[in-house]
């Protein structure tokens, strides 16, 4: 064979290995990219469970999970049996990339599916529990069950998370890529959402006993005689474990209980500024530890006050408004007050707390069994919760829930494990603290049961400079909305100790009118006190102006951001947020301004954006 011969033959073998190679290389894209649609449908199974979760459906959830499941093992088979394919696949520098990605995709939705699966468990335990008449009292050996099952889907969910971050790096191509993105970004809120889950159940078993017996003071605070927290403290309970039970142990009013224990106060030259700057100055009792805008502490000092009065030292302090138990008898339906012959349900609760304390003769001739019917009310309605069936869990869980977000309840306590739950989720009645602007308005109001009817309106004026600073002028308008002792209620007046808090970092400026107190400030946010009165069917009002060095933050591209966060008082209906924000010129809202009037009957929060045209 001579050598143009020889030549013409390597062309033909090095064309046809050419041709092989690309063949082949073709068609290990090809299988690749079918493994790669079999991955996509099982991601879209996934989504289909989260949704399926969200909406409590557990049963459709968990058939998404074991179809995405099915899919994602579908795609490792067909990936595992390349046939010769494998090791040229292996080695082909593009189309390893894809081989090894399309892997590492797969073994992260099978371990999402098992992850979702565990916590399907976890949430059909609550959702459709098996021990249909289980009681919240002695639910301490389920939530273990279920926070165990929570525990595996949370491991599972950051092996599946390291997976999808090993793929950052890959040049991946096509549905596959535009997969891993979206499951990089919705990884962190699912597992934040179950790191959350647990956390409530560890500060649940904790609170049942499940670390060691435990106590608790009960408050309810009355709206109709307005605090910074709520309303007036008019009586108390103590929820203890015993044996791993949950028991209510008494519940009575507080008139009851500090005026024989002189040495559980706070003298009146250390009291709370609303109850010094009095006229006379009084001490401070259990009744009136809300004083301030800040639970916490008022907790704290509860929690002081009862051991000085000779009790048994407590692990923490819950308080709500009869709003909430309202809700609970939206889940639970009515209850029988046996001392009244009386049945109660939700729609009629505050009407007959209303009447039982303020306007039934009897009660009024007897001023000290005027809170004998709340007493009897809410020892009623925390046992019928305590005695809830498992069934009910979700919705009264829905319940409560929607009670300490409106700030209609709060809690504080000194263990660890239940005051991290209660923070993460601001469920303890602290200020947040926040930038940007912020508008608090706490009232301590002195004698009248007019809180309820006290309406107030905020016009809001701020005016904003380039640089994000701005001047912030507030008119405050209470008006006391009706009658001098209006079917019975106390209505003298509205005096109130009124305490505006503002943004952080600001100052107070010439725009405001004098005040009659500085306050101690609060999560950052400054303070200034006003005594305020309206007489029945009028209005009082003042103005407090801010200076703030850094209310709007910058972003690279040149924009600002205005954010709010303008807070209404917990459990009061019927007060009106009035905004202006004036841009400065040649700036103009990004996507849409804020709204010009809002309700006060929930926070107004929002952040947008402005830039310079």
């Amino acid at each position: 064979m001579n050598i143009h011969t020889r030549r013409r033959l390597r062309f033909w073998i090095i064309a046809a290995l050419v041709v092989v190679a690309g063949g082949l290389f073709a068609f290990a894209l090809v299988q690749t990219a079918r493994a790669d649609r079999i991955g996509v449908r099982g991601k879209a199974a996934l989504l289909r469970a989260e949704q399926h979760i969200d909406a409590h459906n557990v049963g459709a959830a968990r058939q998404d999970l074991l179809e995405a499941r099915a899919n994602f093992r579908q795609m490792q088979h067909d990936l595992a049996n390349m046939g010769p394919l494998g090791p040229l696949a292996r080695v082909t520098p593009f189309v390893r990339i894809q081989v090894r990605g399309a892997k590492a995709f797969a073994g992260a939705g099978e371990l999402l599916s098992d992850a979702g699966l565990n916590l399907v468990d976890a949430a059909e335990q609550v959702l459709d529990p098996k021990d249909t008449h289980l009681r919240i009292a002695d639910a301490l050996g389920e939530l273990r069950n279920i926070r165990a099952a929570l525990k595996d889907g949370i491991g599972a969910l950051d092996r599946a998370a390291a997976k999808v971050h090993a793929l950052d790096g890959y040049r991946l191509i096509g549905p596959l890529d535009r997969a891993r993105r979206d499951l990089g970004q919705r990884l962190p809120r699912v597992g934040a959402r179950a790191v959350s889950a647990r956390d409530g159940l560890d500060a649940l078993i904790d609170m049942l006993g499940g670390s060691g017996p435990r106590r608790f003071l009960v408050f309810s605070q009355n709206p109709d005689e307005v605090r910074p927290t709520g309303g007036f403290i008019g009586t108390y309970g103590l929820l203890v474990t015993r044996n791993s039970h949950l028991v209510l142990e008494r519940y009575d009013s507080t008139d009851k209980w500090y005026p024989t224990r002189p040495q559980a106060e706070i003298p009146a030259d250390q009291a709370a500024p609303p109850l010094r700057l009095n006229s006379p100055p009084e001490p401070q009792t259990i009744a009136n530890v809300n004083a301030t805008a800040d639970f916490p502490a008022a907790a704290r000092l509860a929690t002081e006050l009862w051991q000085r009065g000779g009790e048994q030292p407590v692990d923490g302090v819950i308080a709500m408004t009869p709003d909430v138990m309202a809700r609970v008898l939206r889940v639970l339906g009515p209850v029988f007050i046996p001392g009244y012959n009386e049945t109660v349900n939700a729609s009629i609760l505050l009407a007959r707390v209303n009447f039982h304390t303020h306007l039934d003769a009897s009660a009024l001739q007897h001023p000290a069994t005027r809170k004998a019917f709340l007493v009897e009310l809410v020892h009623v309605v925390l046992q019928r919760l305590l005695d809830a069936p498992a069934s009910r869990w979700d919705a009264l869980a829905q319940a409560t829930a929607h009670g300490f977000e409106t700030r209609e309840a709060m809690a504080w306590s000194s263990r660890p494990t239940i005051e991290h739950a209660l923070t993460e989720r601001a469920w303890d009645g602290a200020l947040p603290e926040v930038s940007g602007d912020f508008f608090y308005e706490g009232e301590f109001e002195y004698t009248a049961k007019n809180g309820r009817g006290l309406h107030r309106t905020f016009d809001h004026d701020v005016v904003l400079h380039p640089d994000g600073s701005a001047e912030i002028t507030t008119k405050v308008t209470i008006a006391n909305t009706l009658p001098a002792n209006n079917r019975g209620l106390l209505n003298i007046d509205s005096l109130s100790f009124v305490t505006v808090y503002g943004p952080a970092g600001a100052r107070l400026d010439s725009a405001s009118d004098r005040p009659d107190a500085q306050s101690a400030s609060l999560a950052g946010h400054p303070a200034v006190s006003w005594f305020e009165s309206a007489d029945p069917l009028s209005s009082t009002s003042f103005t407090v102006g801010w200076d703030v060095p850094r209310l709007a933050t910058a972003a690279s591209d040149g924009s600002l951001t205005y954010q709010l966060r303008f807070m209404g008082l917990p459990a009061h209906a019927g007060d009106v947020l009035h905004l202006h924000v004036r841009l400065p010129p040649g700036w103009n809202w990004k996507d849409g301004a804020p709204p010009i009037t809002r309700s006060l009957d929930q926070d107004v929060i929002g952040s947008w954006r402005l830039v310079h045209s």
